[in-house]
């Protein structure tokens, strides 16, 4: 690894590996990794890299290895049910030397939705079929995380320093287990806190804009400024997103706000609060 990635050091740096033939070929649009991002900002956690891959064994071994050079947390989306291309499990044992093995807990879990799904008349029967016991066979070694809304259990485990975090890729089982699982993980490791805000200044050109952005980044250590323009002639202003990271809550707001104020003074622009 090019550089330490443990989490305990105390900021959580973050891969999202989404996996998917129908979205590569445009069928599917992958709303789940931009969710993810803005929940992981808000967080504290610094995203770092970004991967979509097919359902393919090879792919999402590489691409997990590729995310974990720079990333002490990996979140994958998607390949977790009961079908033949639903291979994100298997790609995980294969690349780092595991077993899959029908864990209890998943087989559990599996068996209560499925027990809960026919009950609301939602599948034709509750038994659990081969396709099904397939989602509760998940690499030695890692944990079942539970999935109140649909059938496939989310995987948590452990690979040099590195937390892998395993989620469907149906939207709504994503979040409930991200909110239920990933997030308390993330308040319990992860100590770096997040500010950030967006305003807009009456300002048509962002080449003029862009010196001020040197300048002011240099006058406030930690801050982060990025422009985001319009096309041009589309709008009369240019919005602004100013963010900062660091250990103390207090300390980023507070250098965010300066740096609000410090672009207003240099351009002689008020700020407006977008939104």
């Amino acid at each position: 690894m090019t550089e330490s990635t443990d989490p305990s050091e105390g900021t959580l740096r973050a891969g999202i590996l989404a996996i998917g033939d129908e979205i590569l070929d445009g069928l599917v649009l992958d709303t789940n990794s931009n969710w993810m991002e803005i929940h992981l900002a808000s967080l504290g956690v610094e995203m770092n890299r970004l991967v979509l891959v097919r359902d393919d064994l090879t792919e999402i071994g590489c691409a997990l290895k590729f995310l974990m050079e720079t990333c002490n947390l990996v979140i994958t989306s998607g390949g977790l049910g009961p079908t033949h291309d639903d291979m994100t499990l298997k790609a995980v044992a294969q690349a780092f030397n595991r077993d899959l093995v029908e864990d209890s807990r998943a087989l559990s879990i599996v068996e209560k939705q499925y027990r809960d799904l026919h009950d609301r008349g939602i599948v034709n029967s509750p038994e659990i079929t081969e396709s099904r016991r397939k989602m509760a066979r998940i690499p030695k070694g890692s944990a079942a995380l539970n999935n109140t809304v649909g059938g496939a259990p989310g995987v948590m485990l452990e690979i040099d320093n590195v937390t892998i975090f395993c989620l469907p890729g149906v939207p709504s089982e994503l979040k409930m287990i991200f909110e239920g699982s990933i997030v308390p993980w993330i308040q319990k490791k992860g100590t770096s806190k997040f500010c950030e805000r967006v305003v807009e200044f009456e300002m048509r050109d962002e080449s003029v804009f862009a010196p001020i952005i040197d300048i002011v980044m240099k006058m406030h250590p930690g801050v982060y400024i990025k422009s985001m323009p319009r096309t041009y002639g589309t709008s009369h202003v240019l919005k602004v997103w100013v963010s900062s990271r660091g250990s103390d809550k207090e300390t980023v707001t507070r250098i965010v706000d300066d740096a609000i104020r410090s672009i207003s003074h240099k351009t002689g622009l008020e700020a407006r609060s977008k939104g």
